[in-house]
């Protein structure tokens, strides 16, 4: 049950949003009003750190928005729907607001959805960042009214998501190419998010519609590319931990799952996603994607049966073939559910003998002996 002082909270928050919305767009205007009458153009990466900053009225959107998007964590259906509706005389959409916010700070409401780069910047990429995520939070689950107020939303939402993905994001690209490759990460986190378990197509062509589909792939070899240039290999963590979520490799690999997803229903990206198709330069990415992409199917409460797409981590190809045994003949089988808490119990022992079987081949790389690792 929602109390009456989490009410007040988000009614506060509401208001905050929309009057941050509202200083946004008005502040956005006075700049281009001002460029035009000076006959200059609008000054972006030239600015000074000084006018670069945000006033207070903006940056205090960023914890505001992350804690709507912890209010809806656990796939918390009631409060997802609440932020749609709270059922009073004045009623906040704030999934809705949410979107609008993006939509203004990332300047489409200029028309120019080509030009993001004017707008995100060092200073506002965390807020831009922060409002995707929580929009993907209000969505996933699936929350079907909230994916569907944010496909059918009138302003370029759908839009702006596409162009995170699609564009090069410069001047900021240049000089900070993981805060762009965190964007894209999360721009095609939100996108299928707003597909998650969907059994109609609507959702997916409206994101479809404005999106060509050799654009999509390109991004995706691009992104490939790039973590193939890259000479220093991020550092592993204490525990053994892979490559930054982030990493040039594992958001092409979302990308690419996205790009999945959204061949189902366009016989073109299908045709393209398929190495040595139409376009075949570029065939060694779609190849290390979709040896590295897995599905599972689950039956969802309503009885019906989903596929489910995931990345399998590179760790994985350490897994010895005596362990995969192992787990298929001795997993707990005694009643119906028993071998999935069992397995999980093994998860992490498998995972320690993976970095340790990771170790022994770069050990033995190093040295220059190249049998195998048993």
């Amino acid at each position: 049950m929602v109390t009456e002082e989490v009410k007040e909270q988000l009614v506060e928050a509401s208001a905050v949003t929309k009057k941050a919305y509202t200083i946004y767009r008005r502040e956005a205007e006075a700049e281009e009003h001002q460029a035009a009458a000076d006959g200059t153009p609008i000054p972006t990466a030239d600015k000074s750190q000084d006018e670069g900053e945000m006033s207070v009225i903006i940056t205090i959107m960023q914890p505001i928005l992350r804690l709507m998007q912890l209010l809806c964590e656990n796939h918390n259906r009631d409060l997802q729907n609440f932020l749609r509706n709270q059922n009073n005389k004045n009623n906040y959409n704030l999934v809705c607001e949410t979107l609008q916010f993006l939509d203004c700070i990332c300047g489409s409401t200029t028309g120019g959805l080509g030009l993001l780069g004017l707008y995100i910047n060092e200073k506002n990429v965390g807020l831009i960042n922060q409002t995707v995520e929580s929009l993907t939070e209000y969505c996933q689950g699936p929350c079907h009214e909230n994916q569907n107020c944010i496909a059918t939303h009138e302003c370029n939402g759908i839009d702006i998501i596409i162009a995170l993905i699609l564009n090069d994001i410069n001047p900021l690209g240049k000089k900070r190419m993981d805060l762009v490759l965190e964007l894209k990460n999360n721009a095609s986190k939100l996108l299928l998010a707003i597909m998650e378990s969907r059994h109609d197509s609507e959702n997916a062509e409206r994101i479809l519609y404005n999106m060509r589909p050799k654009e999509l792939v390109e991004v995706i070899k691009k992104a490939y590319m790039q973590g193939e240039i890259e000479v220093e290999e991020p550092e592993e963590g204490e525990d053994g931990e892979e490559e930054h979520s982030a990493s040039p490799r594992n958001v092409g690999h979302n990308i690419y799952i996205l790009a999945h997803q959204l061949a189902r229903h366009n016989k073109e990206l299908q045709a393209m996603l398929k190495p040595g198709g139409t376009y075949g330069e570029g065939d060694e990415a779609l190849e290390f994607y979709a040896k590295h992409t897995a599905q599972i199917e689950i039956v969802r409460l309503d009885r019906t049966m989903e596929q489910i797409v995931f990345p399998v981590p590179n760790i994985c190809e350490f897994l010895t073939q005596e362990s995969k045994l192992r787990v298929y003949y001795t997993t707990e089988r005694d009643e119906q559910g028993s071998k999935i808490n069992d397995f999980f119990l093994r998860s992490e022992d498998l995972f320690n003998e993976m970095n340790w079987q990771k170790k022994l081949r770069g050990t033995q790389e190093a040295t220059g002996n190249t049998n195998t690792v048993p």
